[in-house]
This record gives structure tokens, sequence and C-alpha cells, in this order.
């Protein structure tokens, strides 16, 4: 079985999407998205909770509080899968445009894309 990668036109396509990205540049800066708030709200909580250790529960809930950070905190770089998961949606390409954005919650890349299009979206509703 190939690699996505491999596939007929797959370098050209990630070639030509990377000089996208480039050229688009930053569109949310990182202080400003919801997933860095959040994680910090909930590192915050864990080190409350490490903060009484013999509490009981405390040391379980406070690796459980950090583990839910990591999920939301996104990533400083396009996550691996984000190529491949968009790459695969091209099977819906002649009746929708490609995937802008892939699916991973924490993918660098696409986090800051899909807030920029969830406050356009608020703003033409006002």
């Amino acid at each position: 079985m190939r690699h996505w990668h491999e596939e007929h036109g797959a370098q050209e396509w990630r070639t030509a999407a990377d000089e996208a990205d480039r050229r688009r540049g930053v569109v949310v800066p990182a202080e400003e998205l919801l997933g860095v708030a959040e994680g910090r709200r909930l590192l915050t909580l864990a080190l409350e909770l490490l903060d009484k250790p013999a509490s009981p529960g405390a040391l379980t809930a406070a690796r459980s509080t950090a583990r839910k950070a990591l999920g939301v905190i996104p990533q400083s770089k396009p996550d691996q899968l984000c190529h491949e998961h968009r790459w695969r949606g091209r099977s819906s390409w002649p009746e929708r445009p490609p995937l802008e954005v892939c699916a991973r919650p924490t993918c660098g890349r696409c986090v800051p894309l899909k807030q920029a299009r969830a406050s356009a979206d608020e703003s033409t509703e006002m």
C-alpha cells in the first residue's frame, strides 16, 4: 500500500498548499487563540491540584486536567496528519472545493483558520 504522499500529484499539491499558507501568513495571533486561553485555565487548575497532592484524588485529577489542556492547546506547526487529511478529502473535490482545514483539533495550521472563519461568520450575522 502506498503512502498518500506517493500518490500521483500529491507532492505538487503539498508544495502549492504550503506556498499558499506562507503567502496567507498569520490569521490569528497565537495569544488570541481560544485553545491557548482554555489551556492556560486548565493548566492553572492542574497546578492548584498539585499544590495539595495529599488531597484524595488530587494527583489523578491534576494528570487528567493536564491531559485535557494538551487536547485544546494548538500545536506550533501543522499536525503531522494535516496534509494527509486534506489530501484524502480530495475525493469530494468534484462536488465541493478541496478541504481548507483538517479535522485535527490541535493542528497549528488549521485551528487559527477555523477561528478566523468563525469570527468572520459571527461578524456577518450581526
